[in-house]
């Protein structure tokens, strides 16, 4: 078994934001060495399968949130499992990134920074529980690059209760004023019944509403301003894409560590239990701490489909016959949603605006 990449899940926050739905843990940072322990231990129990890593993605929760001696520690056991060139990601909220901490980050190897942004309006931030003010990101970046950093990418929100066009097109001013690499924006997502969806339903329902135009508008700036829409919610400068990202979407075997962590290999799922004292459990039998599914050959191949047509480059249709709506992929494409050339499919820029409804009818023979 060959492992190319990496993701490893460390749940600790500062506080738990009202939106957020991943695992994580509000405080409990004496926790986090005998965390860390456990995450190394794990890696090494896949032995010399994880030599020659392409990518590792450090994801949360707030990875930044360990002091600097734990998280060198844990950073510099894992990417000596790198190869040379390898992308080494870590997501950061933007009020843990002082000088000294960058200095960390980029002295062990780590050469991209995901800051979490979200919104740099006090109002929509408020709105979301985030914690931190705005000036907390254009600090960070500026550390970051006095660091030696080259590739910084933040993520942010729309669809934020509260939010308007304008609002949103101050968000996209300001990140660009801050000259990064990478954008990730994604519309925001709230549990059904949660308390947060219950608090705010009325502007959830309003802010939906402008969903469409929203997302459009983020579109057509940051086209305008040079930067390729790689995959469904995010944009890059030329050659700036995330490589690991890349991988998921294509469907390559990876490895999750960590409390609440996937894997997937082949067919093959598992996931380990959201239970860190479970997980941080030596004596616990591996049964007890993870959860498998194994994925049927269509159930597979339409995952597949539906991670590839996120992406600009689209699928390929080679054996995927048996799962697609032929008559219906025929008829998108005269209609000017989906481009085919007969060996792969992709979203046309028309279509790629409402590939949800596209991708219902497009894998559903029924239809």
């Amino acid at each position: 078994m060959v492992i190319k990449h990496l993701y490893v899940h460390l749940p600790f926050c500062r506080i738990r934001c009202d939106y957020c739905d991943f695992f994580s843990l509000a405080g409990r940072m004496e926790l986090a060495p005998a965390y860390v322990d456990a995450v190394l231990a794990e890696a090494a129990a896949y032995g010399t399968d994880l030599d020659g890593l392409e990518t590792i993605y450090l994801g949360g929760g707030t990875p930044t949130m360990l002091d600097n001696a734990l998280l060198e520690k844990m950073l510099r056991r894992l990417v000596e499992r790198a190869s040379a060139g390898a992308e080494i990601t870590v997501e950061a909220n933007p009020v843990t990134i002082d000088t000294a901490k960058a200095q960390t980050l980029s002295a062990v190897g780590v050469s991209r920074v995901s800051l979490g942004v979200q919104s740099f309006e006090g109002r929509l931030r408020k709105n979301l529980g985030r914690s931190g003010g705005s000036g907390a990101v254009g600090t960070a970046v500026a550390n970051l690059r006095q660091a030696g950093m080259d590739n910084i990418g933040l993520d942010l929100i729309f669809g934020i209760p509260g939010q308007s066009a304008q609002d949103l097109q101050r968000d996209l001013e300001r990140a660009l004023a801050l000259e990064p690499e990478h954008i990730s924006y994604y519309e925001l997502t709230v549990k059904e019944g949660s308390p947060y969806q219950r608090r705010w339903r009325k502007e959830l329902e309003e802010t939906c509403d402008m969903g469409a135009l929203f997302y459009e508008q983020v579109v057509d700036f940051l086209e305008r301003e040079g930067f390729c829409w790689y995959e469904t919610s995010n944009f890059a400068r030329q050659g700036r894409e995330c490589r690991h990202n890349i991988a998921y979407w294509e469907g390559q075997d990876f490895i999750g560590l960590g409390a609440g962590a996937w894997s997937t290999i082949g067919c093959l799922r598992w996931r380990n239990r959201e239970d860190v004292l479970l997980y941080m459990d030596n004596n616990a039998a591996l049964e007890r701490k993870r959860e498998e599914e194994v994925l049927s050959a269509g159930q597979k191949a339409l995952e597949l489909l539906m991670l590839g047509m996120r992406t600009d480059v689209g699928v390929s249709l080679a054996g995927m016959e048996n799962y697609l709506n032929m008559y219906m992929l025929d008829k998108l494409s005269d209609n000017g949603f989906l481009s085919s050339t007969g060996e792969r499919v992709v979203f046309t820029r028309k279509g790629r605006f409402m590939a949800n409804e596209i991708c219902v009818r497009l894998f559903n023979p029924e239809e």
